[in-house]
């Protein structure tokens, strides 16, 4: 029932589940994700003090839930797109009829704590969250999706940056629209403003360190400012997350690297911040529609 960061169910393992793709091993911090095909079943489960988001992939389910002593019985039939919870700190009773494929996702309940206490500028010593059955939301399917995506690639040690900003502004959606403090509450904290020479000096630094391991904790250390608040701001200003910005600027050295050297391509990646040649033609193809190797043959046609 443990990952190395958090206590979690091992949805995977349970009879008849089969696990398609977990983040083990991924070095990812606050959360746990599984992509599973779950089999119908029937049972209670008890808190593990981290709730598991659950989206729906693949094929409806019928699902009767009830949480807590006394709490009113749920039924629903979850389709894909949709959401279910389990929750954090309450017993929970489940009846599921169907197959399905779930991507499930435990949360640290620590990170939705001390977010829901800078959105609030208050005390909030345990937060929870209240996600009816068959949820829809556009905006946390189009982050667990990602999450699905990167968990369904080969393990890349770099891709827990990327999944560190989608899980910060998953939990801040799930504060502002799931808890009863957020419902009455839109009003958050506005600590995301940067000025020119900040948002500057996070280009020059990605620019001299792009062949280095770059993380978000480091960039944000360097401007004196939040891991969290920096993605908020590189999103609202560039338009995309830290790490995709990294990335395709990775991709515009190596392109520039491809044609005016005679580097190995292997070489290129190492030096460009690419794990390996494999690494850097998966983000070169998905960027550009090239394999780098073809890039280079047009280029110097």
């Amino acid at each position: 029932m443990t990952s190395a960061t958090m206590q979690t169910r091992d949805i995977g393992s349970w009879p008849k589940n089969i696990a398609l793709a977990r983040s083990t091993g991924r070095g990812w911090r606050d959360i746990h994700a599984q992509h599973v095909a779950v089999e119908p079943w029937t049972g209670t489960l008890d808190p593990v003090g981290n709730p598991c988001l659950g989206y729906c992939v693949a094929r409806p389910a019928q699902i009767r839930r009830r949480i807590g002593r006394g709490g009113a019985t749920e039924a629903s039939t979850l389709r894909p797109r949709q959401f279910h919870l389990i929750p954090a700190h309450d017993k929970s009773e489940w009846q599921r009829r169907g197959r399905s494929e779930m991507l499930a996702m435990h949360l640290r309940q620590g990170l939705i704590d001390e977010t829901a206490r800078q959105m609030w500028s208050a005390t909030a010593p345990r937060v929870e969250l209240d996600i009816p059955l068959g949820t829809s939301d556009p905006l946390l399917e189009q982050l667990a999706l990602a999450i699905l995506e990167i968990l369904r690639e080969e393990p890349d040690a770099s891709s827990a940056l990327y999944v560190d900003e989608l899980v910060h502004a998953m939990v801040v959606r799930l504060v502002r629209a799931y808890t009863a403090n957020g419902r009455s509450s839109r009003t958050v904290l506005d600590n995301d403003a940067l000025d020119r020479g900040e948002m500057r000096r996070i280009r020059d630094l990605i620019e001299e360190r792009l062949a280095e391991d770059l993380s978000l904790e480091a960039l944000a250390a360097e401007i004196g400012v939040s891991p969290r608040t920096l993605s908020r701001v590189c999103l609202k200003q560039w338009g995309t997350t830290v790490h995709q910005y990294v990335l395709s600027r990775r991709v515009e050295r190596a392109k520039t690297m491809l044609l005016s050297t005679d580097l190995a391509i292997t070489a290129i990646a190492f030096d460009t911040g690419f794990s390996s040649q494999s690494h850097l033609a998966t983000a070169f193809r998905r960027l550009t529609g090239l394999t780098p190797k073809h890039y280079r043959l047009i280029g110097r046609s």
